[in-house]
């Protein structure tokens, strides 16, 4: 089960780059590094995530998938629904999903997912690195997208003992299915808590290019399906993505 083996820190650089250290070390599928704070926590395309001292849920998860990487993809999209669900189960609130990491509440972000893979001779594996937002009452500092957490949403507190223990479950279940399944059952949910598709967005590549776009769907790989000012539809498989002005909290 993922969670078997906890390694819980007090400070640590980044939870991804401590469970990659303990993969070289021979640690086994189902682990998961967890810690107070990080001191170079980070997000997908090198953005920094910050965090006050025991106030967010910190854990990175390592996974050797049996499906082949061009399913991989999906994984980024089974984290989100894990969280969504946990997070759910454990509070009233009204949350959705934006490609291919964040967990929303109305236009405000809750929770990031970066996930890393790699090949260690035979071993192929998979970090999923879960940041959420639990017990902030302000944030300070520039952000792309608005930050908020569990406290501010819904006037309640969580401890990271308890996402743990029900974030590990619903992600264990996930996997599974997703192992037996593959990605269109994943997907599937997924979309049921997306308010993405239809919706015009900015569309930031990894070179740094922006484009307006329509957001079509979502491919059978984890692909986001787009459709770009000239009306071709195109596929985008990296990059970053954000609700227009209009748009937000839509």
């Amino acid at each position: 089960m993922l969670g078997n083996m906890h390694i819980a820190l007090k400070d640590v650089d980044s939870t991804n780059s401590h469970a990659r250290a303990l993969l070289r070390d021979g640690a086994g599928e189902g682990t998961v590094v967890t810690a107070e704070h990080q001191t170079a926590g980070r997000g997908r395309l090198d953005r920094q995530w910050s965090d006050e001292t025991g106030l967010s849920f910190l854990g990175s998860y390592i996974l050797e998938p049996v499906r082949p990487p061009e399913d991989w993809g999906g994984i980024p999209l089974m984290s989100g629904v894990a969280v969504l669900r946990a997070l759910s189960s454990l509070v009233p609130i009204d949350l959705h999903l934006k490609w291919p990491n964040d967990v929303l509440s109305a236009d405000k972000k809750i929770s990031g997912i970066l996930v890393e893979s790699g090949q260690m001779g035979i071993r192929r594996w998979v970090v999923i690195g879960i940041g959420i937002n639990l017990n902030q009452r302000s944030f300070t500092g520039d952000y792309r997208m608005p930050p908020t957490s569990l406290l501010l949403e819904t006037g309640r507190m969580v401890s990271t003992e308890e996402v743990l223990a029900v974030l590990s479950k619903e992600l264990d279940s996930l996997y599974r299915q997703w192992t037996e399944e593959g990605n269109p059952v994943i997907l599937e949910e997924w979309k049921r808590h997306s308010r993405m598709f239809g919706q015009e967005m900015e569309m930031e590549l990894e070179k740094g290019a922006q484009q307006r776009v329509t957001v079509v769907d979502i491919a059978p790989s984890g692909a986001l399906v787009v459709r770009n000012p000239k009306g071709e539809q195109i596929e985008v498989f990296a990059g970053d993505i954000a609700f227009t002005r209009d748009d937000q909290g839509a």
